[in-house]
């Protein structure tokens, strides 16, 4: 009996200490992570059209893994210079759509001068705000979000807002630099991907692929609705 209390005792302050120490560890995430980061300035787009940017951002290969293609409707959240948007414009073809979504508007008239020289006809500009992406109900396939789920105010409400917008089957692709990365934003303001999901699955998403060796500084998460 003395040893049944004994051994039933250091299972219970084993475990107390294993609780307190994923508390500290969740603790220390929550201090590590500013929210929202800074959002990206107009003023740093030539940085957004590096030309050495395809090398690692590998625009070609998303669209791929996505499996995005003729006809599709796509939404480009946090569009910035148009860089992905220019991308997508030309895989969806005349028959598909593009939503070119940002919050500042400096953005957009960039993406307005894209289109006029490219003749992008398929492309329509969505000035958004931080709770709501302001697209049409029922509309998209895909909604991704290339390194801009950190900027967010509100993540958890903007992507419920965004569940709407999505077709029954519709998947929400978001990709973030890693800690490990040598380049992207300060390591304060970068999320971890057990964060992302979580938060994701608080919207009412599950995840359902994890591209893991695509990209050299980024994760690729892709979701869809539960």
């Amino acid at each position: 009996m003395a040893n049944r209390i004994v051994r039933n005792i250091t299972i219970f302050l084993a475990t107390l200490i294993l609780c307190c120490l994923n508390t500290n560890a969740y603790a220390g995430n929550e201090v590590q992570c500013e929210r929202p980061g800074k959002l990206f300035s107009p003023s740093k787009i030539l940085l957004l059209e590096d030309t050495e940017r395809d090398k690692w951002q590998k625009p070609e290969e998303i669209l791929n893994a996505l499996g995005i293609g003729k006809g599709q409707v796509v939404a480009d959240i946090g569009a910035g210079s148009g860089y992905l948007t220019a991308q997508l414009s030309e895989r969806v073809g005349e028959t598909g759509i593009v939503y070119a979504v940002d919050v500042q508007q400096e953005m957009l008239d960039y993406i307005k001068k894209r289109i006029q020289e490219k003749d992008m006809k398929n492309v329509v500009p969505i000035l958004n705000t931080m709770f709501d992406p302001k697209l049409p109900e029922g509309s998209l396939d895909i909604a991704i979000l290339l390194s801009v789920y950190h900027e967010m105010e509100n993540p958890i409400e903007f992507m419920k807002s965004l569940k709407s917008a999505l077709k029954p089957h519709g998947k929400v692709a978001i990709m973030e630099f890693s800690d490990e990365s040598p380049i992207g934003p300060p390591l304060k303001i970068r999320l971890p991907e057990s964060l992302v999901v979580n938060e994701l699955r608080q919207a009412g998403f599950a995840l359902s692929q994890r591209h893991t060796f695509l990209l050299p500084y980024q994760y690729f998460l892709v979701f869809t609705l539960l």
